[in-house]
């Protein structure tokens, strides 16, 4: 499975936000941030990322777009040590699109459905 591009999460994100709540411009700037911030990976680390983008992160985890995970480690104090991994949900990303695609073939079906055949008669 390929990649997920720039352009299909920038779709993801408007398809599973309201439209109230993000508009083109900034579903594009917040796709561009998160692709900024995996690079080539699907994962990466918490501690690498500011507050601000922490926040972008958990409201793109509330829609599964982003899950988090964790590694624990015992340190030779005696202590665990826990490192949290934010990860691309590449299965749900493509899911959403997938949707998005079918919602959108299904409303271009309707429009032809709604025609009269008189419309595709041709005069003689």
């Amino acid at each position: 499975m390929s990649r997920i591009t720039l352009k299909e999460l920038k779709k993801a994100i408007e398809t599973v936000f309201d439209e109230d709540e993000m508009d083109s411009h900034l579903a594009a700037d917040m796709a561009e941030k998160v692709m900024n911030l995996f690079g080539y990976d699907k994962v990466i680390t918490d501690n690498l990322i500011s507050s601000e983008e922490r926040d972008i992160f958990y409201k793109l985890e509330d829609y599964d777009l982003l899950i988090t995970e964790e590694e624990s480690t015992n340190l030779p104090s005696g202590k665990k040590w826990r490192i949290h991994y934010w990860v691309l949900n590449e299965r749900k990303i493509r899911e959403v699109l997938e949707e998005e695609e079918e919602v959108n073939e299904a409303e271009e079906e309707s429009i032809y459905n709604d025609i009269s055949d008189k419309v595709w008669e041709r005069g003689s």
